[in-house]
């Protein structure tokens, strides 16, 4: 198992939406420790949130989009040149230089979208770990954090790919859920809107959360807890075979897939159930 932090651990939205798609993928990546290997999808992603994330460390005139396309080379080599898995996802330089003029083509759509000279964020890429009931422990790293004159707080997340069809909305705003839970228990307090920034085609998903639904996620949250709880002490997390199981990094460990899946770990079961404390 790898290293762990000795912070306790948390539910994020992320892993809490992996143990809907697929219990075995949760434990082999949550309880097991496993990583999914980088993607060009999944990295393009991380160098368009550098780029974004600090075009707004520089002054309000400076913030167009031929100043964020000059810093996406730089930040390439920051983030990027130094992993020698990313590195091994391009067969040659001529599928380099289309990823990254794909990373180019995501900024430019961001301009497009917003004009960053008028938007002074209150916070960026923030950190956010509360307890909701029972105890239970949730963390997210929120994108961006706009607060209005009159204090009203605004959530924005980044998305690199094209949003969803409308069956499958309401999915996609799980994560906007999540984190207006987050945030309704900190001082900044419940979010009078959340957005979702699908640079692949330039549109917007909203949501404007109400304490009620918030608090009916909550009790959906504490639900799905349980079931994790359960499953850590039966030690039982069945997969799920499905058409996303031809995207999971990774399926080479999974008892679907593989004749020599490997053990549950322990330690990772105990840290799990650290997150009720």
């Amino acid at each position: 198992m790898s290293e762990t932090s000795k912070r306790r651990k948390a539910l994020s939205a992320t892993s809490t939406k992996t143990w809907l798609q697929c219990p075995m993928k949760f434990r082999l990546t949550q309880v097991d420790g496993f990583k999914e290997p980088p993607s060009p999808a999944t990295t393009r992603g991380t160098l368009v949130h550098a780029v974004l994330e600090d075009l707004f460390d520089l002054p309000a005139e400076q913030r167009t989009a031929e100043t964020a396309s000059e810093m996406i080379g730089p930040l390439y080599e920051k983030t990027m040149a130094q992993d020698e898995q990313f590195l091994s996802l391009f067969e040659d330089d001529v599928l380099l230089d289309k990823w990254k003029e794909e990373v180019r083509a995501l900024v430019r759509q961001y301009f497009a979208m917003e004009n960053p000279t008028r938007l002074e964020p209150y916070a960026r890429e923030r950190f956010v770990r509360v307890e909701i009931t029972d105890q239970i422990a949730i963390h997210g790293f929120i994108d961006r954090i706009d607060k209005a004159p009159n204090g009203a707080i605004r959530v924005v997340d980044y998305k690199t790919g094209k949003s969803p069809q409308k069956r499958f909305e309401e999915d996609m705003l799980f994560q906007m859920r999540f984190y207006s839970l987050l945030l309704r228990n900190t001082d900044l307090g419940l979010p009078a809107r959340t957005q979702l920034v699908f640079l692949g085609d330039g549109r917007t998903l909203t949501l404007d959360p109400t304490p009620e639904s918030i608090e009916a996620f909550e009790h959906q949250l504490v639900s799905i807890w349980q079931d994790i709880e359960t499953a850590a002490h039966r030690k039982l997390f069945p997969p799920k075979k499905q058409v996303l199981c031809n995207w999971c990094g990774v399926q080479n460990l999974c008892p679907l897939y593989s004749s020599n899946p490997p053990e549950i770990s322990e330690e990772g079961l105990e840290r799990l159930l650290e997150i009720k404390g």
